[in-house]
């Protein structure tokens, strides 16, 4: 089972932030989950809002900034006052950093609000020669088969909403003709939908785990990989 680390290791460091990564790495986290927006000068950079207010000093819409002005920004101290000093980081600043280190789940936030970002993400990505360490993801269908049309080789994860009762034969069938995952959330985790999932060849992972308890019980599935504020919930595991 893999041990991905939400937006980093985001309880003990900023979120999406070159700290958190490192926490994650050193905890022994098999990935790295982060969220990609674009700038207003087509850069992709990494943060989880379509706006800088919640993790920044600053306000306002990302895409509202070039890539030097949202470097300016305060993107640690939000979260404790010794990141003061974090900066928001480009795509290919994170995969230059951890190619080697730790594999990386990368989702395209609001692609519909974000034009060209699947086809951005790609040609960055293609610079690489690891992408079999590199899994997208996304809510949005649509998103993850442009990707495939992009980067044919790259492995993908549909985020799926809590309402695995739609999750038909024929869904599951169109689903497995693009993405290599299915990511569910952990309100949503029965062994049958599981073993459901995998009979159409591919992975469950499970979003997002926050406490020790639902880690234990978590553990208890046959599932491919678990998404986790906190990767030592899941220490004894590796």
């Amino acid at each position: 089972m893999y041990i991905i680390a939400h937006r980093g290791s985001s309880s003990a460091a900023p979120e999406n932030t070159i700290a958190a990564f490192d926490v994650a790495v050193e905890q022994g986290a098999d990935y790295i989950e982060l969220d990609v927006q674009m700038t207003m000068d087509q850069h992709v950079v990494v943060i989880h809002d379509d706006t800088v207010d919640r993790t920044t000093n600053g306000n306002g819409l990302v895409k509202s900034y070039t890539l030097d002005q949202l470097k300016k920004l305060d993107a640690g101290s939000w979260f404790d006052q010794q990141y003061t000093n974090e900066r928001i980081p480009t795509l290919q600043e994170i995969l230059e950093r951890y190619s080697q280190r730790i594999g990386i789940l990368i989702e395209i936030k609001h692609p519909k609000r974000q034009i060209g970002i699947e086809k951005a993400v790609a040609r960055i990505i293609n610079r690489f020669s690891y992408s079999r360490h590199i899994i997208i993801q996304s809510f949005d269908v649509h998103a993850l088969q442009r990707i495939k049309a992009f980067a044919p080789s790259l492995r993908t994860a549909l985020i799926i909403k809590p309402d695995a009762f739609k999750l038909t034969k024929r869904k599951l069938t169109t689903y497995s003709s693009f993405a290599n995952c299915l990511n569910m959330k952990k309100t949503m985790i029965n062994k049958w939908w599981i073993d459901r999932i995998h009979s159409f060849g591919m992975e469950v992972f499970i979003w997002t785990v926050k406490d020790q308890k639902t880690a234990d019980r978590i553990k208890k599935y046959p599932i491919d990989g678990v998404v986790t504020d906190n990767p030592l919930f899941f220490q004894k595991e590796k």
